[in-house]
């Protein structure tokens, strides 16, 4: 069990305990009504952060099977190289995440990822950890939808070699249709200007 589930475990088990001992302790009046109602509302609680909900419905137009169309550059002044690939993303753990592995042919070098993508009740944003063949760090961003939640925009760092540092970086996915969306991420270049590092069209298969 992961630290943070096994804190809430324990945390409920001992909202539980203290709700049992205010029964034990008060007179059947006040039983009837305050502890009952306290464990309702952390059972009420406890559902809100655990159980999957409406926004997870966006993250359902992402499942499934797509072809890509991929173009990535180095830099803004560097030419677009293009490719194709694949990506299969299903539902996991009773639909609170979508598990993608990805083929995105070769950028130079041969690019294959995996990535988890999620709605985190507590922080109310999207998330997503990614990881690929490319180096070897895991690569968080948060994220929340906006325009009638016709796309997620997002945020995240990552580490640059080149420089040493940790780069900021920023995306949105566009839904175009229940069949396409298209990935666009940015980054500032050398001269400190954002430029379009990374555009992947997906099509459904």
């Amino acid at each position: 069990m992961r630290p943070r589930m096994l804190l809430c475990a324990v945390a409920l088990i001992s909202a539980t305990t203290l709700v049992s001992t205010r029964v034990v302790s008060q007179d059947k009046t006040n039983r009837a009504s305050g502890p009952a109602q306290d464990t309702e509302l952390l059972v009420d609680r406890w559902v809100q952060y655990a159980m999957p909900g409406k926004h997870h419905q966006l993250l359902g137009k992402m499942a499934g099977n797509w072809n890509m169309a991929v173009k990535y550059r180095m830099d803004s002044a560097s030419p677009v190289v293009e490719s194709q690939g694949t990506c299969q993303r299903k539902w996991i753990l009773g639909k609170r995440f979508l598990l993608e592995e990805f083929d995105g042919g070769s950028l130079a070098l041969p690019f294959q990822g995996l990535a988890i993508y999620g709605y985190d009740a507590f922080e109310q944003k999207y998330t997503s950890a990614w990881v690929d063949t490319t180096n070897t760090a895991i690569t968080t961003s948060l994220g929340t939808c906006r325009d009638g939640c016709d796309e997620i925009a997002f945020t995240g760092r990552h580490g640059d070699p080149w420089s040493g540092t940790k780069r900021p970086s920023r995306g949105v996915t566009r839904f175009v249709s229940d069949d396409e969306h298209v990935l666009e991420l940015y980054e500032p270049g050398t001269d400190g200007k954002e430029f379009n590092v990374l555009e992947i069209r997906y099509t459904r298969n």
